[in-house]
């Protein structure tokens, strides 16, 4: 009996047994979310049990065509060349960099055309269009509708007005619950290309492409070569990246939101000399506070990156002070570059701010409706997300969060040992912590019990999709390579198999 407790025990710490038991964990959940949303008539917004599987916004859908295995089997083909790169670090940065770029292009092009092809129109006038490039046809939702208005009225004049009613009201439904980069974003892609879905659809893929340079350069800065190499390689298979980002605009949301995160620690690392004046140019910092301004042009959702920053800066007490002259440089290009494009354009970021989210609840609800709703919206973003980065990242990354947070404590109570070492809250005794895995749980966590978010977050969230594969490969470094192999097969199982059984609208 106790080998067979030993063999039970030994069999749990494996990684393909946990990843299944997490697997099992949110099927579980999502039986029994449909059986709660049912009975009760639990309302989670745009989520509803009778057409979704919840808590994802995706119908169930087999789509099983001619195109999938040829798909599936050059997905897989370049992924297997990619990781050969990836594990030789002889390969040099720059060329590792610029084929990461071509084969997130391939993966994602790819995955999007498992689908092959789908019917758009009415009943008579029906056409056949590349799944690549059916969400851009929804002009009635997405920002690519509105670029001939942005054409109508010229860029001044949209900006001016984008908020008052005889702009605000005649806009598609996502353009009225977010900034206006998005739209000014595929304006500039027609002027440049032509108005039309092809040159849409494939901009979005190679801008987006961009986002591998900050993550490889931040796993670099924060853990060394052999960590950004494998970040990189999990990041191009990370399942609701690659669904998301060709058919989505919030692929190039994610851009300049991962870009801030990079240029902070850059700041961190170049510009918290202690002897430095606070008057002294910082530029990396200012560059942080420009990135974030245009982030936030885009998607109201870069407020986690600013709240990450002001956690770690928190967290990090004994360089609070320099942080603290990062995070003002960074506020004031922040602030300057809503302050240019006020003087240029009248464009006033508030009222924008404040009319996309009366459009939002209109629709949504507020999330505080009763505290059933509000706690059951909380867990359904959070699992939701969760099941979009994957089954395997979620496993090891709760591995690695245990870890970090038991380091945490460790340092948090030898801090507490130290003679005349004045008495302070444990959540500020880490110095020789990982504060940025311990800084994006905290900041994590109050998004999720925050309400700023009804549903759809496994697309929304994207940009933390950094946030997760860089302690996942942290992880794993130190782990046999066969675990590699492991969480690295079965993400690419996962994502084919979703793009076949899911609809996911993008």
């Amino acid at each position: 009996m106790k080998d067979f407790q030993q063999h039970i025990q030994k069999a749990i710490r494996l990684i393909p047994v946990q990843i299944g038991l997490i697997a099992l964990f949110f099927c579980v959940y999502h039986l029994l979310l449909k059986y709660i949303m049912r009975e009760t008539g639990l309302d989670l917004g745009a989520v509803g049990y009778n057409n979704h599987v919840v808590p994802l916004y995706a119908q169930p859908s087999f789509d099983f065509s001619v195109w999938t295995l040829p798909v599936a089997i050059v997905v897989c083909m370049c992924y297997l060349y990619f990781r050969y790169l990836c594990l030789d670090l002889q390969v040099p940065y720059r060329r590792l960099i610029w084929i990461a770029i071509a084969l997130f292009c391939v993966i994602n092009i790819g995955v999007a055309q498992i689908d092959g092809y789908r019917e758009i129109g009415a009943e008579d006038e029906k056409e056949r269009i590349l799944t690549l490039l059916e969400p851009y046809t929804r002009t009635s939702l997405e920002y690519y509708g509105d670029v001939p208005r942005v054409d109508e009225l010229g860029i001044r004049r949209f900006l001016r007005d984008y908020s008052k009613p005889e702009v605000f009201d005649t806009l598609s439904g996502h353009t009225r619950t977010h900034p206006p980069g998005g739209v000014l974003f595929l304006w500039h892609v027609s002027g440049l290309f032509g108005y039309n879905l092809i040159s849409a659809s494939l901009i979005t893929i190679l801008f987006t492409a961009l986002t591998v340079i900050p993550i490889y350069r931040l796993a670099e800065m924060l853990y060394g070569k052999k960590v950004a190499r494998y970040a990189l390689l999990l990041f191009l298979i990370t399942p609701n990246f690659v669904m998301f980002t060709g058919t989505s605009m919030d692929g190039p949301f994610s851009v300049f939101p991962i870009l801030s995160v990079y240029l902070f620690y850059v700041a961190r690392e170049r510009e918290t000399v202690p002897d430095q004046k606070w008057y002294e140019l910082r530029p990396y910092s200012l560059l942080t506070g420009l990135s974030l301004a245009l982030g936030m042009f885009m998607t109201y959702s870069t407020v986690v990156v600013g709240v990450f920053l002001c956690v770690i800066a928190l967290l990090e007490r004994q360089r609070f002070l320099q942080y603290l002259k990062v995070l003002l440089f960074a506020s004031s290009g922040f602030i300057g570059f809503y302050l240019l494009l006020f003087i240029l354009t009248g464009f006033r970021p508030i009222e924008a701010l404040w009319a996309a989210i009366k459009k939002d609840e209109t629709g949504m609800g507020s999330g505080y409706e009763s505290i059933e709703r509000y706690l059951h919206l909380s867990f359904a973003n959070l699992f939701a997300f969760l099941i979009g980065v994957g089954f395997p990242i979620t496993t090891v990354y709760l591995r690695q969060l245990v870890t970090a947070i038991r380091e945490w404590r460790q340092s948090a109570l030898a801090s507490e040992q130290g003679i005349g070492e004045p008495r302070t809250p444990w959540i500020l005794r880490h110095e020789n912590a990982d504060t940025f895995v311990i800084g994006f749980l905290i900041t994590l966590l109050y998004f999720t019990f925050s309400t700023w978010f009804t549903m759809e977050v496994e697309r929304i969230w994207i940009f933390m999709v950094p946030f997760f594969v860089i302690p996942v490969a942290k992880h794993l470094t130190a782990r046999p390579i066969s675990d590699l192999y492991w969480v690295a097969g079965i993400l690419v199982t996962q994502l084919i198999v979703g793009e076949v059984l899911l609809y996911t609208y993008w």
